[in-house]
């Protein structure tokens, strides 16, 4: 099981609690479990000159490769998307024989 996995499960469960006093977030819930990961934000411009769009997009990626992204369009739905988890992508060995 990778880090992702329990990370994706407790942020899409935190992002539907109500907000708790004392200003808890989720990254602190995070690094209470002891999950070792790097916080990531950016936004993307998307379309073209006539038509642009912006996409919000986080991502948390963890020591063991494994990656937690979700994104947030300017311009549909509002609010993010659910958490998504992203396995590290498999480590090709060359054959020489």
């Amino acid at each position: 099981m990778f880090d992702v996995e329990i990370a994706a499960t407790l942020l899409n469960r935190w992002d539907r609690k109500p907000a708790m006093a004392g200003g808890g977030t989720y990254l602190n819930l995070l690094r209470e479990g002891n999950l070792d990961f790097t916080h990531q934000q950016g936004r993307v411009n998307v379309g073209n000159a006539a038509d642009e769009s912006e996409l919000d997009f986080e991502s948390l990626v963890f020591v063991d490769g494994s990656r937690a992204v979700r994104i947030k369009s300017s311009d549909q739905a509002p609010g993010w998307t659910r958490w998504a988890a992203l396995e590290p992508p498999p480590v090709l060995v060359p054959d020489f024989a």
